[in-house]
């Protein structure tokens, strides 16, 4: 027979069950997903609970637990149907007069001037402590005669979920994993799959349980594919826009070598900070190009200027443009660097979001500007006197 729990309808709140930022289509809060999916409500419980275990024994570069909340404990009412049905009860009928019983409902309002006030129906406070006063709770039935709810319904203790996951519409058991300090999002995932190899061939999993693809895996894989797209698609805008300026393909190639600099020294800080590659890594180094491009067009259309007013060879007007341009160069260097530090050093609450961007930033900026004090100069001269040779 269907139980009607009773629902408790206040709400709670702690640090775990408020969500913050999604940076994926993850559907779990910690940084991997394992999802299972099967019809049978119980054995995909316990084959879980059973892979749980298995990663929580096994792995060593995250932490697995549910990601359901356990099960929480109610008092259920079972009526039986077919004495409700000769009596004339309906289920709503049955749970409306168990709502107005215990937390009240409101059949009409008051008009007092221009205000509506509530009418609350409600038996008193405090009337029904325990499971077994609930069966004193008056029914009536279509005979108007008045029941008990003991007569039509059984009442006892149990346990509901505390909450039904599901993923196209079919029941799924979630298991989130947490990184260990120090490890990385791809090697963890490595690790995941590894460990389902060896469950798949020990057959943990029984028939009717399946396995989905893992949306953290997913995801992971798209950060990295759309760091290269995204890279490349504002290297070829900015390389366009230079080259409709300079009305020419030398210079905007010149320019346009600060960047593997750039992303050399982004990379670089990465790795010497052990931060994996995601989303604000990818905003971190699409900011780069157009960034880090700065100093070498201010330090070529300086020397073209003196090419065109003195007629100079290529290497003569780099040589008097360089010394020209070096302040300046540092001078937005050193402001851009400096009011990137806080963020790359993760100071400030909050601040381990964008940690990652001004890691980039901060080290793709900082090491491409030294490189192309020396690259820029030497590059200048030797496309020039090599396409004019030509």
């Amino acid at each position: 027979m269907e139980a009607l729990p009773l629902i408790d309808t206040r709400i709670r709140l702690s640090p775990s069950s408020v969500r913050g930022l999604f940076l994926s289509n993850s559907p779990v809060r910690a940084d991997i997903d394992v999802i299972l999916q099967g019809e049978d409500t119980a054995l995909l419980e316990q084959t879980g609970q059973q892979v749980v275990e298995r990663l929580s024994d096994r792995a060593t570069l995250a932490r697995y637990r549910p990601d359901a909340d356990p099960p929480r404990p109610e008092t259920q009412i079972i009526p039986d149907w077919n004495r409700a049905a000769d009596l004339g009860l309906s289920n709503v009928e049955i749970g409306d007069t168990v709502q107005t019983a215990l937390s009240g409902s409101v059949p009409t309002q008051l008009q007092r001037g221009s205000r509506l006030i509530d009418v609350n129906v409600q038996l008193p406070l405090g009337r029904f402590q325990r499971p077994e006063q609930l069966e004193a709770i008056p029914l009536f039935s279509t005979s108007q005669a008045p029941i008990r709810l003991g007569d039509l319904a059984h009442i006892q203790s149990g346990e509901a979920p505390a909450e039904v996951q599901r993923f196209n519409q079919r029941q799924i058991y979630l298991i989130q994993g947490s990184l260990s300090d120090g490890a990385h999002l791809s090697d963890a995932l490595a690790e995941v799959d590894a460990l389902w190899e060896e469950m798949l061939q020990e057959k943990i999993l029984p028939p009717g349980i399946s396995h989905l693809p893992s949306s953290a895996a997913d995801t992971n894989r798209q950060i990295q594919s759309a760091l290269g797209l995204l890279g490349g698609l504002a290297a070829f805008l900015v390389f366009v826009v230079m080259a409709v300026q300079y009305n020419s393909l030398i210079d905007p190639l010149v320019i346009m070598l600060t960047l593997p600099l750039a992303f050399t020294g982004g990379l670089l800080g990465l790795w010497l900070t052990q931060t994996a590659i995601g989303a604000t890594v990818i905003v971190g180094a699409v900011l780069l190009v157009g960034i880090v491009v700065n100093n070498a067009i201010i330090l070529v259309e300086l020397a073209n200027q003196i090419r065109r007013r003195s007629g100079v060879s290529p290497a003569q007007a780099m040589l008097q443009a360089a010394p020209q341009r070096l302040r300046p160069i540092l001078m937005t260097t050193l402001t851009t660097v400096l009011g990137l530090l806080p963020l790359a050093l993760g100071i400030g609450e909050g601040s381990e979001f964008l940690q990652p961007l001004g890691i980039v930033v901060f080290s793709g900026l900082a090491f491409a500007t030294v490189l192309t004090l020396f690259v820029v100069p030497c590059f200048y001269q030797l496309l020039h006197g090599l396409f004019k040779s030509a």
